[in-house]
């Protein structure tokens, strides 16, 4: 078998010779395959893959990096168990092992991989399995560090059916490889001339693939800047604004909102004369939501931000598989683990105001743990003990409550004492699905 890093898939592109951009590939399910399982990729590893690219490839998605380092630099005390942090940096995909038969992959994180305790007086049936060597095992206490990898066979297409031919256009748009897609394509971008239009060859491999992914974020354009002009994503990052966002309303204020069960009480600092949310106080509820995201399928937050406009064209990618005839898709179900991906079991807890569902692993004579509560006791609860309280900058960095933090912020936002206002708020799942939306597509959140 080949290795991952060398393995290519060879498309054909139809390229405008004049301004060097990609009309629009053919390819078949490999590539497309490859391109919709975007989709189900937490954002706790698309964050990972951007950190990987190192300080040359920045990844422009908000603000949702602060809350990734975040978890990194939280003391390993402040989570119910070690896995929990594990969960939050390197999450499982709920896609399971679905993707395995993928072409080209990428994370680091195999689908069918998971631990088992080597203690034999632990063994047990159905057997107890972890997504992480990190969680202790609840008969012995040792760490669950023995690997067992699923047998899965391979599959001739993994969303789309194995003779399915389609088109991709230089903004993400897949469609099905038709005269009238192609030539539609081509009015739009202003194509007469059939001399203007030359075919060429793109290899692509896991370094094109993941460079993809984090250009759709902040390109209009991303075949042509990834796979034909090999622009820097760095390059591409500079574009994007960084102008704060100023506070002209809040989430409903205590007094005037009835009870809900879900919702969550946020203590906002904010500057009277900047009209800026300088910091927020809040327990480990709402910072348990934030951290939340991290976990969070790519489709499931374009599924709530669907009316939003982002600075790429990654929910043009949603938008397609929306609207993509079933009859190109290997089943029902292909689609709606796209349009609706789920949580792993375990990576859900209780009345999470976003409402995400959780998918169903079958495993023979096997049962996976929750890494939050490996016992089985608390079970279905959030990342963090409690009680306790943290400190949330606009940008989503969140630190431990500390007595000299809040007063450097405001230093370093030259507000001074006088110029605060302290104002109490209700969170509940409307004014969640607008913080998705701003964490995703800003650089300050409480707007």
């Amino acid at each position: 078998m080949a290795d991952e890093s060398t393995r290519k898939i060879s498309l054909k592109a139809l390229v405008n010779r004049g301004n060097k951009r990609v009309i629009f590939m053919e390819s078949g399910h490999e590539f497309v395959d490859v391109l919709l399982s975007y989709l189900t990729i937490p954002i706790g590893t698309i964050i990972k893959l951007g950190r990987n690219k190192g300080n040359s490839a920045p990844l422009g998605i908000g603000c949702m990096n602060n809350l990734y380092a975040s978890v990194v630099n939280m003391d390993v005390q402040h989570f119910r168990t070690e896995a929990c942090r594990d969960m939050l940096l390197c999450p499982r995909n709920g896609a399971g092992s679905t993707l395995k038969s993928l072409k080209l992959k990428i994370g680091d994180c195999d689908p069918t991989q998971y631990f088992k305790c080597s203690n034999v007086s632990c063994r047990t049936s159905p057997a107890r399995l972890s997504y992480y060597r990190s969680v202790r095992c609840c008969r012995c206490g040792n760490q669950m560090d023995s690997k067992r990898n699923l047998l899965v066979g391979c599959l001739d297409g993994v969303f789309v059916k194995g003779l399915a031919r389609l088109i991709i256009s230089d903004d993400l748009q897949v469609m099905p490889a038709v005269t009238s897609a192609s030539s539609s394509l081509l009015m739009k971008l202003g194509v007469m001339d059939s001399n203007t239009i030359e075919e060429v060859t793109l290899d692509i491999g896991v370094d094109e693939v993941v460079n993809l992914l984090m250009c759709s974020f902040i390109s209009k354009t991303p075949l042509t800047d990834v796979l034909l002009q090999h622009r820097p994503l760095a390059n591409l990052n500079k574009n994007i604004s960084n102008q704060p966002i100023c506070v002209d309303f809040y989430s409903a204020r205590v007094e005037d909102t009835v009870n809900d069960e879900a919702n969550i009480t946020l203590k906002l600092i904010l500057s009277k004369s900047k009209k800026v949310v300088c910091y927020a106080e809040a327990g480990e509820d709402f910072v348990n939501l934030l951290f939340s995201f991290l976990v969070l399928p790519l489709g499931f937050l374009l599924k709530q931000m669907r009316l939003g406009t982002l600075k790429g064209c990654i929910d043009h990618l949603y938008k397609s598989v929306q609207d993509l005839d079933q009859q190109l898709l290997k089943s029902r179900y292909s689609k709606e683990v796209l349009v609706n991906p789920k949580l792993p079991p375990g990576f859900c807890y209780q009345n999470h105001p976003l409402g995400i569902g959780t998918a169903t692993f079958h495993i023979a004579a096997a049962e996976v743990v929750d890494p939050k509560s490996p016992s089985g006791e608390d079970r279905d609860q959030g990342f963090l003990k409690g009680p306790a309280i943290f400190v949330v900058t606009d940008n989503l960095i969140v630190s431990p409550v500390s007595p000299v933090l809040g007063p450097s912020i405001l230093d370093k936002m030259n507000v001074p004492i006088t110029d605060i206002e302290l104002q109490t708020v209700l969170v509940g799942k409307e004014e969640v699905s607008s913080t998705t939306f701003h964490i995703i597509s800003a650089n300050e959140s409480f707007a």
